[in-house]
């Protein structure tokens, strides 16, 4: 049977070797190439476009540029009453 330690240090390399073989993994897909993507790829496409109150108005053209005309928060969105 291993001592403790020894089994502990074992279960921490393996873990840190599978963790570094899944970045490696995502890596080498592409799944890293383009974090924007990746960020917006939990929002709607009406999230995307929903005015926002703390947005300078530079950031609101480049938003209305990318994503079409702002739209009016319903009640439980960003910026929506109760």
């Amino acid at each position: 049977m291993l001592s403790p330690s020894l089994t502990v240090v074992l279960l921490v390399a393996g873990m840190g070797f599978a963790s570094v073989v899944a970045f490696g993994w995502a890596l080498l897909r592409g799944s890293l190439d383009d974090p924007e993507a990746q960020a917006r790829s939990i929002l709607d496409q009406r999230d995307l476009r929903l005015g926002r109150p703390w947005e300078t108005e530079l950031q609101a053209q480049e938003r209305t540029a990318r994503y079409g005309s702002a739209v009016e928060p319903r009640p439980g969105e960003w910026g929506g009453t109760r």
